[in-house]
Parts: structure tokens; C-alpha cells; sequence
């Protein structure tokens, strides 16, 4: 296996082994997982072939090289319902666990590139010249007792980055963040959150999720004299922030407004 068109070829049997494979009768499956075996060989998977597959053809291999034919099934049934797997984190690396599946090598249950993060933008604001977020976020599949949240600001054209702890210590990924815009100065800041969990750190860019009754009307505010920063979303729904110099008042016009009082 180790050839691109045999790669190719590997990848297109694998795809079968979903519910069309279910429907099949006994005798149709015994015939198709005696061909997917000739294909993988004695040796099953290679390197190559596991850097390309997902984790949920490698199982597929794993279990057709055995011939585990009813753990195959029940792993096919399981996705078909949606059932979500657990997962265990070695060295930073997860790892998706199936109890009835013995002797899985590692590198064929290995998810830790498949693993995102889930997030969920609940509120934003202002409090005074602080940038108030709200909202949930978590890694895929993990499960553990401490998490570090970052609300990350990072400006468009010269990549900088200003990175802002979050209060985590809510259930279900709940966090609360603050950013004092005056820190980060004029730009265009696009609003980025980043989740570390037993040494495993995912990031994404922010807003696209989020609550139903959610504002997003934009919301400016001065900060200080000299600037000003406006909330909005982007033409792709992400959260940003835009902070801009002030120009000064004309001379005439601090008059007026100081005759009109």
C-alpha cells in the first residue's frame, strides 16, 4: 500500500463500509471484506496510508485485516446513530477509545488531528473600555478538570496578537473574558478563542456560533480621548473590533458646544 492509485483504490472500498454495507446480505459482505483484505495485505496499513486516512477507514482496515466482522457492524451502526466515542489523551496525543475493539495499534486510533473545538459566542459588549465576551468553548472529545480559555485579538494586516485569560471556571466551557481595548490600539481586530486541556491546545476564530437572541447590531465606544472602537461582524460572521484615531473637534465646533450648555 503504498502506491497513489493503490491508495486511491484503498480509500474507494473503505467508502462502501457504511450503511451499504449493513444493507448488504452475509454472503455479500464475507465477499467484500475477503476483497478489501487482498488489497490491504498481510501487513494491513503502512505509514503512508494511515497520514492519509481518517481515523474511521484505518478502523475499517483494522477490523477487515482481523476479520472482527461484527465489531466492523457495530462500529458502522454506532457512527450511523451518531454515537460519539470516547477519547483518552497520552502525551498530548487523543486517542479514540472502543471498548469492543482489542489490540488497535495506536497510530490507527490516533484523532488528535481530527480533534476542533467547539465554541459559541453568548454575549459581547461594553464595560467601560473593556471589551466584554461571553460564551462557551471546549475541545472535541476531551473531558478534563482544568481548561484554559484565551480571548485572542489579532490584527488583520500585521498578524499581531494580544491574548486575554478568560474566567472558565463555569460548567459546560462557559467563560468570561475582558479586553481593555486601549491596549491593543488602532487596527482591525478579529476575535480568535483558544482552549488548552491536558496539553492539548486547539484555536478558532470566533462569532460564527452563537446565541439565537444575540445582538449584532455594531456597538462603538471612545476610549480615552484620542480613540474609538466599534464591535461588529464580519461579512463571514466572525467577531471583530475596529479601533480607530479620533479626529479633534474644529475649534468652532468646542465652541459651539460650549455656548449651547
Amino acid at each position: 500500500m503504498t502506491s497513489d492509485s493503490a491508495l486511491s483504490v484503498l480509500h474507494d472500498m473503505l467508502r462502501v463500509y457504511d450503511h451499504r454495507f449493513l444493507e448488504m446480505d452475509g454472503a455479500q459482505r464475507v465477499r467484500l471484506m475477503s476483497g478489501t483484505s487482498q488489497v490491504l495485505g498481510e501487513n494491513g496499513l503502512n505509514d503512508a496510508a494511515r497520514a492519509v486516512l481518517p481515523v474511521q477507514y484505518r478502523l475499517r482496515a483494522f477490523c477487515i485485516q482481523h476479520g472482527l466482522q461484527d465489531e466492523l457492524e457495530r462500529l458502522i451502526r454506532e457512527e450511523i446513530d451518531g454515537h460519539e466515542v470516547g477519547a483518552v489523551v497520552v502525551g498530548g496525543r487523543v486517542y479514540a477509545v472502543y471498548p469492543y475493539l482489542r489490540g488497535v495499534p495506536r497510530q490507527d486510533a490516533d484523532i488528535t488531528s481530527e480533534v476542533g473545538l467547539r465554541h459559541r459566542l453568548d454575549e459581547v459588549g461594553w464595560r467601560g473600555g473593556h471589551l466584554r465576551v461571553r460564551g462557551r468553548a471546549a475541545i472535541e472529545r476531551i473531558e478534563a478538570r482544568e481548561t484554559r480559555v484565551e480571548l485572542i485579538l489579532r490584527e488583520r494586516r500585521s498578524r499581531v496578537e494580544h491574548r486575554f485569560p478568560a474566567d472558565a471556571t463555569g460548567s459546560g466551557g462557559r467563560f468570561e473574558a475582558e479586553a481593555d481595548m486601549s491596549l491593543p490600539g488602532p487596527g482591525r481586530w478579529d476575535a480568535r478563542v483558544a482552549v488548552s486541556a491536558l496539553g492539548v491546545t486547539r484555536e478558532a476564530r470566533f462569532g460564527t456560533v452563537r446565541a439565537d437572541k444575540l445582538d449584532t447590531e455594531s456597538q462603538r465606544r471612545a476610549l480615552g480621548s484620542n480613540l474609538a472602537a466599534t464591535i461588529y461582524f464580519t461579512k463571514g460572521g466572525y467577531l471583530a473590533v475596529v479601533v480607530r484615531n479620533q479626529k479633534p473637534a474644529p475649534l468652532r465646533a468646542k465652541l459651539r458646544r460650549r455656548l449651547l450648555r
